[in-house]
């Protein structure tokens, strides 16, 4: 389904004309359904981390180098993400204070494990990676229109997450925005939303009792254990 097509069905839920064309039209009304189409579609993709739109980066390093440029796609980082390396068998350290990243440069320290922090529009890691040493990390990516757009503005361009979402999104913005009552249609969009976001993830096992277990426990040994 294209945006024109959402936005159509958009204005048929708020007693509004179905329109031909929404970017080449130049009324009012149109522009701001335009308008209201690119928020609802941002709104929808910060309200989770949707796997649709998530990437990994890979960073090599050069044994000089501590900063690096992030993807040109990026958007942000997943809300609860981590930046491995292989150089260790762990996660490194996420630095958000910016003070505690200065003193690290301003008074050097040993780093039992890696740290990085973000500033400049370019991720920062220390120590140094060695040549060849890689570090990865998720991010959530900016392109959240198909083909390959930040927002959208063509008719025929297509939302990547759900379009019945986004008309949802749609509605309650635009009645907002004429000061209407808008209560149910937000509560139409929140069921909806969560319930994409429900699918989006996959499956998701039920486990019963403590089993007192997680992914680096079942990872921690690379070899066989048996009797001496």
């Amino acid at each position: 389904m294209t945006v024109l097509s959402v936005v159509q069905d958009a204005c048929l839920a708020v007693g509004e004309t179905r329109p031909l064309a929404l970017f080449s039209a130049t009324d009012r009304k149109w522009q701001e359904f335009q308008a209201l189409a690119n928020e609802a579609a941002k709104v929808i993709a910060k309200a989770y981390d949707w796997q649709k739109l998530r990437k990994v980066a890979t960073l090599t390093g050069d044994g000089t180098a501590e900063d690096f440029n992030l993807p040109t796609d990026y958007g942000r980082m997943l809300k609860k993400g981590s930046l491995w390396t292989s150089r260790w068998r762990w996660d490194m350290s996420h630095i958000v204070n910016s003070d505690e990243w200065l003193g690290m440069e301003v008074y050097p320290v040993t780093l039992v494990q890696g740290a990085w922090t973000l500033y400049g529009n370019q991720i920062h890691i220390r120590p140094l990676m060695g040549s060849a040493e890689t570090a990865k990390f998720f991010y959530i990516t900016s392109q959240i229109v198909s083909p390959s757009k930040t927002a959208f503005s063509a008719d025929e361009d297509v939302f990547v997450l759900d379009e019945r979402v986004l008309k949802l999104a749609t509605i309650y913005l635009w009645k907002q925005s004429k000061g209407q009552d808008f209560a149910a249609e937000l509560a139409d969009y929140e069921i909806a939303v969560g319930q994409a976001y429900d699918d989006d993830g996959g499956s998701k096992p039920v486990v019963s009792g403590n089993s007192g277990s997680n992914w680096r426990r079942n990872n921690v040994w690379p070899g066989t254990v048996g009797p001496a």
